[in-house]
Order: structure tokens, then sequence, then C-alpha cells
């Protein structure tokens, strides 16, 4: 399964337990319910950018795109980022209401607590099958509804616990669940923010990648050194420039053959996606 089609399954599954827990909210009248259906609508959003923004990404350089598509991807999670922290905020506006005016109708059922079990079944098999994916193909979308759906299971057992709570006379648990998967919410949108800003801005990637492009560089036949090597993200993928210094008496097609070896072995590395090689001599 590829990567569009294992996020769009990932949307449909949203949108059915969306449906399923805002029935829920409705009939119980629980907040805790309410909260975790609104972080059901906040993973429809984030999924159907995370589809959109995978579908572009794999329509690979065009004209207007030399480069391919690659910002899509940070960019959808960066909007799936500022929607959480606006819903976490409705949330627990509405929960500290409810505290301050002491307003609790609660009519609790079986139908409520098998919605949220059912919940963190399907949570627990979505972050398995997509963290799988987003590590085999480095999507940064399918990372980001990796890590929500773990923290969906969090935020679903959070609601077990407060409409449970509610459900034997400690009617403020339900809105104490609201406020804890508010806060999962709020995290779990700056946890996102923070992985993806460095790749919208063009940031340095880390240390364990520049050593890795120098490895590479430097494990190719002929090449007598690695200088200084510069990089970049270009959405979610690194562009790196490497210096290498070849002997003296290499000769130029000798040299360019090098460099090209240079090149490919660095563009071997997943996470990066242009390599461009400097000659010295010494």
């Amino acid at each position: 399964m590829n990567e569009e089609k294992t996020a769009f399954l990932a949307f449909i599954s949203n949108i059915i337990l969306f449906l399923l827990k805002i029935l829920a909210a409705i009939t119980s009248g629980s907040l805790a319910v309410l909260s975790s259906a609104f972080d059901s609508l906040n993973d429809i959003i984030s999924y159907l950018a995370g589809y959109y923004s995978v579908k572009e990404t794999a329509r690979g350089p065009d004209e207007d795109h030399p480069f391919g598509h690659r910002r899509m991807e940070p960019l959808a999670a960066m909007l799936t980022a500022i929607f959480a922290g606006i819903l976490a905020f409705e949330i627990l506006r509405s929960a500290s209401l409810n505290i301050i005016s002491d307003y609790h109708v609660l009519d609790i059922t079986l139908y409520t607590f098998f919605v949220l079990v059912l919940t963190i079944i399907v949570k627990s098999v979505m972050h398995l099958v997509l963290r799988r994916k987003a590590e085999d193909t480095m999507s940064t979308a399918l990372d980001a509804l990796a890590v929500d759906s773990r923290n969906d299971v969090l935020s679903n057992s959070v609601a077990v616990i407060g409409v449970a709570g509610a459900y034997l006379g400690q009617l403020l648990f339900d809105e104490v669940a609201a406020i804890i998967i508010a806060f999962y919410i709020a995290y779990a949108g700056y946890q996102v923010a923070r992985k993806n800003f460095d790749y919208i801005v063009g940031a340095r990637p880390e240390k364990k990648i520049l050593v890795s492009i120098k490895k590479k560089a430097a494990g190719v036949k002929g090449v007598k050194e690695v200088g200084a090597i510069r990089a970049h993200y270009v959405g979610d993928r690194v562009h790196a420039e490497i210096e290498i210094a070849l002997p003296k008496k290499t000769k130029g097609p000798e040299s360019h053959d090098i460099a090209l070896k240079v090149q490919y072995a660095v563009e071997s590395l997943k996470i990066v996606s242009r390599a461009f090689v400097h000659i010295d001599y010494g």
C-alpha cells in the first residue's frame, strides 16, 4: 500500500469515528466525549491535508516546481498544528465555563463506552500502520498522522476514565477529562509544529545527517578528502553541497566520474533528494 492509499484509508476511518462520537456526545451530553469528537474532526482535517500533500508530493518535479512539491507535506502539518491549537482553546473554554456554572446533565450509556473503546482499538492499529509506513517512506505527513493516532489512544483513554467517573456519580470527572484531552491536542499540535518548522524555513539538518553525508562521500574511491558540507531542508528532504579534494594528478574525465559517484552515493540516502559536488585538488 502506497503513501496516498494509506493516508486515504486513515481519512475514511476518522470520518466514521467522528460520526460515531458525535452521536455518543449528543446522546450522553458528555463534554469529554464531545472533546474527543472534536479531536476526530481535527483528525479529519489533518488527514485530508495529509492525503492532499502526499498526493501533491507524488507528482514530482514539473516546470514550475523543478525540485518537486516536498514542501507541501510540512505545510499541511503546520496548518494541522494551528487548527489543533484553536480546537484545544475552545475545549478548555467550554470545560471551564461548565465548571464555573456547575452545569452537569449527563446520560452515560453502554454505547458511550463502546465508541470510546472502539476508537482506542482503531487508533492503536492506525498508529502502528502509519508509523511503519512513515519510516519506510520518510513521509512527514504520515509521521504527523502516526503521532496524532498515538495521542488519540491516550486522549480517548482519558475520556473513558472521565466518562466512567461521571457514570459513577462524580460528574466533575467529565470536565476534568475534557481539559486533559484539550492539553493533549495542544501538545500534539506543538510537537508537529516544532518538527515541521525547520522543513519550511530551510534549516540545516541534524548533525547525524551531515555525518552520514560525509561518510558516503568519503567512501567513494578516489576521494582524498571531504571538505565543507553545506546542507538545508527543501521540504522534508535535504539538498547538500559537498566539497571533495582529489589528488592533483587526477585528470578531467576521471574527476567528473568521481564527482558523479559521490553525488549518487550521497543521494542514495533517503533523506537526501539532491547533492551538488564541488571539486578541489590537493
